[in-house]
């Protein structure tokens, strides 16, 4: 009997079938499912390699392709025509599109040094499937570990052009170097010590890359994200720049003119990283920045702190700082001008912002939760509570302001949307976990579809001697699951279907924990499953026992609470309260007295950074009076955009000096 679970979309008025194809990287190789159909067998046999599910189900295997024993690296392209896998030899590239038939095979440049095993780690797609990116094991004596190879055309298959991302071994890249806009009419390059280069896309021109015209002036870049869309006829470009001399920046400019500065921001001291995420349409960026210290105390992992900037009007705002908590996640809905953010120690607080402003337009409430994803159509906003929290999860609907569901998908370290907008899938990889690998695939209303456990057929032992100490060894065989992109953009968003039996759904977000399911357990190391019986019915898996029966007195019959007296308190025991009730006393005075302490430092130090702004703020007045000494015709456009600011700096130090 076969059972197929998938979304439908309307074409030619009618409903059809639709794939849910994803892979599965694992230690075997990778493994394309399509849970859109999933078979009764008429035999239970099988494992994840076959598809079978926990409840003995068999979700449809598309292709098995070799892979890396450690599945180092595999991607799919935007529009999900191709998939590429890293393999021993180099890398191979499959057609999606026509049963993943092998098209081409790349080979890695650098061989193995010296014992040292080399070989390609990573790997990218340039958005119209032109080029592939491949980034390999650095190593001194193959200092070029970036490679360009062309995938379409006459010269598919040959090496365009190579570059050095120095000291990279594996895993996430630091900074991609290669990135091209959407259409693939430029490619930028990092250069460390240069700046970021704008070549032609398709590097088919003859180009000077010393023209300072043609170079972003950021030497000391350690990142930058190209925006997803055009405004005024190019792409803008986002450049993060560390802390070195001067203070971490966050630093716009236009690919109309590369070298002009559009917009910045300066990033508080000793900030570690900056993220950077455009809006769909590119008119607004917001840079998270992290640093490893928090001034306030009140967290060990750092502080955070969130900016929202707008390039065409030059605003800027802060919309999370210190003093707001860690932020944990946030993101773009990817069809309308808002994001969400959930920030603060937990319970945090998880609201949505406007793009066009940057003030908050919802507050959804508090909760246990740190992960926060959208559907591809803005509709439906995940919000979950992973890593070292249970796993609880909710479906919300933004257009409805209500949830659809709340449940609880334990031990996820990965989650994602399928492309159709109504699938949300869960894994559990490795390395953050090394035994219980599993994929989970959910509806919208929370119905679980599938669940595959990526299991070793024999367990082995967890020690072997190899002969230079012992080594201990895992379960992990999954890597990575990822879902099949959409780009015939065959999906339409639907709303929720009405809820069964009439039942009405929360308004807002559901910020009580979901119940435990799936049949999971809270976990705990191993000798641990003692700790006594209260321990047990703390964590729910021990009910309650009743309340013995015990007779009414006459008193309390009589509607009084008859409660026995208290023991008589020994004399040394009412010293050592005493004692104890002093030290706390003390102990909170001398808490009040250095938070009184800090109060002044902290006014003095505000004070301080005012002064020095008044003075950077007087000194650029006096440069703009030296540049209104100029004659008309002698003005640059750099002096009118200078004397543009005369206005805003005039108010700042108006509203500085009225604090002083």
């Amino acid at each position: 009997v076969l059972s197929l679970h998938s979304s439908s979309l309307v074409a030619c008025g009618g409903l059809v079938q639709s794939a849910m194809e994803f892979v599965a990287a694992t230690k075997e190789g990778c493994i394309v499912y399509d849970a859109a159909e999933i078979e009764e067998p008429l035999v239970d046999s099988g494992n994840w390699q076959s598809g079978r599910c926990v409840d003995g189900r068999k979700v449809k295997v598309l292709a098995s392709l070799p892979s890396s024993p450690n599945a180092v690296g595999n991607a799919w392209s935007n529009d999900g025509s191709f998939l590429a896998s890293v393999c021993d030899e180099g890398v191979r590239v499959y057609d999606a599109n026509d049963g993943y038939k092998m098209l081409r095979e790349i080979e890695r440049v650098a061989p193995d040094v010296q014992g040292r095993v080399g070989g390609i780690r990573t790997i990218t797609f340039s958005p119209k499937n032109t080029f592939l990116v491949t980034y390999e094991k650095w190593d001194p004596l193959y200092p070029e570990n970036v490679h360009i190879w062309r995938l379409q055309g006459d010269k598919a298959g040959e090496r365009i052009k190579s570059s050095t991302l120095k000291g990279y071994t594996s895993g996430a890249l630091p900074m991609e170097l290669f990135s091209w806009t959407f259409d693939e009419s430029v490619c930028l390059e990092a250069i460390p010590g240069k700046g970021i280069v704008v070549h032609h896309g398709l590097f088919e021109e003859d180009e000077d890359e010393d023209d300072d015209e043609k170079i972003i002036p950021e030497p000391n870049a350690a990142n930058f994200l190209v925006s997803p869309a055009e405004q005024k006829g190019a792409c803008y470009v986002a450049c993060y720049v560390p802390q070195a001399s001067m203070v971490a920046r966050l630093a716009l400019y236009h690919l109309s003119k590369p070298s002009k500065l559009v917009q910045e921001v300066n990033l508080p001291n000793k900030v570690k990283d900056c993220s950077m995420l455009w809006n769909m349409d590119s008119t607004a960026v917001l840079g998270l920045a992290s640093s490893d210290v928090d001034e306030t105390g009140s967290s060990y992992f750092g502080s955070t702190y969130l900016y929202w900037l707008k390039p065409e009007t030059k605003v800027k705002a802060e919309i999370c700082g210190a003093k707001d908590g860690p932020v944990q996640d946030l993101c773009w809905s990817p069809t309308s001008n808002e994001f969400a953010v959930v920030v603060g120690a937990l319970p945090a607080s998880v609201n949505i912002y406007s793009g066009a402003s940057g003030k908050m337009i919802k507050e959804l409430g508090k909760t246990k939760r740190n992960t926060l994803a959208w559907n591809p159509f803005g509709r439906f906003l995940a919000v979950g509570g992973f890593g070292t929290l249970a796993g609880d999860l909710d479906f919300y609907d933004r257009s409805k302001d209500e949830t659809l569901a709340s449940f609880r998908a334990a031990l996820t370290v990965n989650c994602a949307w399928c492309p159709d907008g109504r699938h949300f899938m869960s894994s559990t990889v490795a390395p953050r976990m090394n035994e219980g690998n599993q994929v989970a695939i959910y509806r919208y209303d929370g119905e679980q579809l599938c669940h595959i456990e990526f299991k070793p057929d024999q367990v082995e032992g967890r020690h072997e001697d190899t002969g230079a100490g012992a080594r201990t060894k895992t379960q992990a065989l999954l890597f990575a699951a990822r879902w099949r992109p959409d780009g015939k953009k065959m999906y339409e968003d639907r709303a929720a279907s009405p809820p069964k039996n009439g039942e009405k759904r929360p308004k807002g977000l559901k910020i009580e924990n979901a119940a435990a399911g799936g049949g999971y357990s809270a976990y705990r190391p191993r000798g641990a499953e003692g700790g006594g019986s209260v321990a047990a019915m703390m964590r729910g898996e021990v009910a309650i026992p009743d309340a013995p029966k015990m007779e009414l007195t006459e008193g309390q019959r009589g509607g009084w609470e008859v409660r026995p007296a208290a023991p008589a308190l020994e004399e040394w025991e009412i010293k050592k309260m005493e004692k104890e009730a002093k030290k706390l006393a003390e102990k909170k005075a001398e808490e009040a007295k250095e938070e009184a302490k800090q109060a002044i430092k902290n006014l003095e130090n505000k004070e301080k950074d005012n002064k020095k702004r008044l003075k950077e703020l007087k000194k650029q007045l006096e440069e703009m009076e030296a540049i209104k000494e100029k004659d008309w015709d002698e003005l640059t456009e750099e002096d009118e955009e200078v004397l543009e600011q005369e206005t805003a700096i005039r108010e700042e130090i108006a509203k500085l000096e009225g604090k002083a």
